[in-house]
């Protein structure tokens, strides 16, 4: 019963009642939804996608000739040839549409050829479109004069156009920027100064979305009239550049190897392509590099290059490399009494956490004082490495601020937290004695700052005093012993940790002393 009324819907009649005809409009309505819902499923797919618009006027058109028909016949014979030839003329724009994408889209990613320009595929479209607008017009309206028709379109599209110039300039320039796309939404742009993510583009303007999250809408005729930067394409990778000036008693080599190893330590710089480094000038006051590195996202580059140049600023620190600039100070004062007194507060620093390891306690009065001499202050950023597991080593570190974290290797390959120290601890004894490798990572928790007491520091120690290499190893047996037992380590094969003899012989082959 249902299927037959149905079919009654579509069928011809002389006359339609106002009750048929809301019946049929509320059938093609019904059936236009339900084509809608099955599109917009399709339309996921990129082929449905590109031809969505075109589907959906067609079929809106083959609906109502098929729902309407009966009441098209009632009104004016014109009325549903202009249908018909809506119809005709968008199957003719879905069909090259469709071959424009399936040969240009497809076929094309099984071919080495270069694409055809969006531009002249586009005209191509549009040219044959028109061809089949004429035919369409002359074969369902017969007496129309298209002669009369061309030159009436002429003058109302040159009255029109002096009416709305700005506008149809918009227009146009949307034409333009949908078919050469220089960009594309959530793609990263400056046009006309202005710097931004784009949120959308319209035919009249295109609207940006600001790092200060503000938005721009610029017009498109004002887009095609600039220069276009896109960092978004043709990769997400930005280059920056930085300047930095050091001072003229730096070499280049050391500054560029500072920098590039600073560069290393930030997982948000690219390796690839690697960060460069070039001397630029050789200005007034300063040696100025170059500093050029990628990032993968532009929409981070202000906190990107802020952690670059925090973690230069401690890299040159520690290198002791300063970088120069302008001194006015009006007050009097004496700066070389001020240098010598910060200095001697930093050595009797020194001094003090030095007494405080029990490897030291047995030097004498000169030989504290010429390891205080060797031993050098050096500050690590939050998140640096003062030394890394397994790699060789030859120096020895005290905490004098902050707090570290030691991370050992498991089985896995995982790295474990096993210990935190604060002031006053130190590590890398072995390295410093023997050239043991480093037998865990050591990060920085907070900014620190340590005294490192390095290989060339204590070798003028232990050839001056031929007995200091055995005493050091008494005690440094001493504090293996109370590692393993603090650990419940056991050797291999049962057997105790080193003799201070073993030991003794291992720091006279590591300083060569025969």
């Amino acid at each position: 019963m249902i299927t037959q009324s149905f079919w009654t819907l579509v069928q011809d009649g002389a006359q339609v009642a106002p009750s048929g005809v809301m019946a049929r409009v509320g059938a093609l309505l019904l059936v236009y939804l339900i084509f809608s819902l099955m599109q917009r499923a399709l339309s996921r797919r990129p082929l449905f996608k590109s031809i969505s618009l075109q589907l959906n006027l067609l079929t809106l058109m083959l609906l109502a000739l098929l729902f309407l028909k009966p009441i098209l016949l009632q009104m004016h014979p014109h009325v549903g040839n202009a249908v018909m030839a809506a119809a005709a003329f968008l199957g003719v724009a879905l069909s090259l549409k469709l071959i424009d994408v399936v040969f240009f889209g497809v076929f094309a990613r099984w071919r080495s050829r270069p694409q055809v320009p969006q531009v002249v595929r586009d005209l191509g479209r549009w040219a044959v479109a028109a061809i089949a607008l004429v035919l369409i017009v002359r074969g369902f309206f017969p007496g129309v004069n298209l002669n009369v028709l061309a030159v009436s379109s002429l003058v109302v599209g040159y009255v029109v156009g002096n009416a709305t110039q700005d506008t149809l300039g918009n227009l146009i320039s949307g034409l333009a920027l949908n078919t050469e796309r220089p960009f594309q939404i959530g793609d990263w742009v400056t046009v006309g100064g202005h710097t931004g993510m784009v949120v959308d583009t319209t035919w009249r303007a295109t609207r940006l979305r600001t790092k200060a999250d503000d938005y721009i809408v610029i017009p498109n005729g004002s887009i095609a009239r600039e220069a276009i930067i896109n960092y978004s394409r043709p990769t997400g990778n930005h280059a920056c550049a930085l300047t930095i000036g050091v001072s003229y008693d730096t070499p280049p080599n050391k500054a560029r190897r500072v920098i590039l190893g600073a560069l290393a330590e930030i997982s948000d710089v690219c390796t690839e392509p690697p960060p460069m480094v070039y001397l630029a000038a050789y200005a007034d006051s300063a040696i100025t590099f170059t500093i050029k590195f990628f990032i993968r996202d532009f929409a981070r580059l202000d906190p990107i290059q802020s952690a670059v140049m925090d973690r230069l600023w401690y890299a040159f620190r520690r290198e002791r490399i300063s970088i120069p600039f302008p001194i006015q100070d009006c007050r009097e004062r004496d700066a070389v009494a001020d240098e010598i007194r910060g200095r001697g507060e930093a050595v009797e620093s020194v001094r003090v956490l030095l007494a405080g390891v029990d490897l030291f306690q047995s030097l004498s009065v000169d030989e504290m004082g010429r390891l205080v001499e060797g031993a050098r202050l050096q500050i690590f950023a939050a998140g640096e490495k003062l030394c890394r597991q397994s790699e060789p080593g030859d120096s020895f570190y005290i905490i004098r601020n902050g707090k570290v974290s030691v991370l050992v290797a498991g089985a896995d390959g995982k790295q474990v937290s096993v210990a935190q120290l604060g002031e006053r601890a130190f590590f890398g004894e072995m390295s410093l004695l023997t050239g043991e490798p480093r037998s865990a990572t050591v990060v920085a928790e907070t900014d620190v700052e340590v005294v490192q007491v390095a290989k060339q520091a204590f070798a003028g120690l232990l050839q001056a005093n031929v007995e200091l290499a055995g005493r050091l190893a008494v005690l440094l047996e001493k504090r293996l012993s109370e590692r393993a037992a603090l650990l419940a380590v056991q050797p291999a094969g049962g057997s105790s940790v080193e003799t201070h003899s073993a030991l003794t012989a291992r720091i006279r082959r590591f300083f060569g002393l025969g």
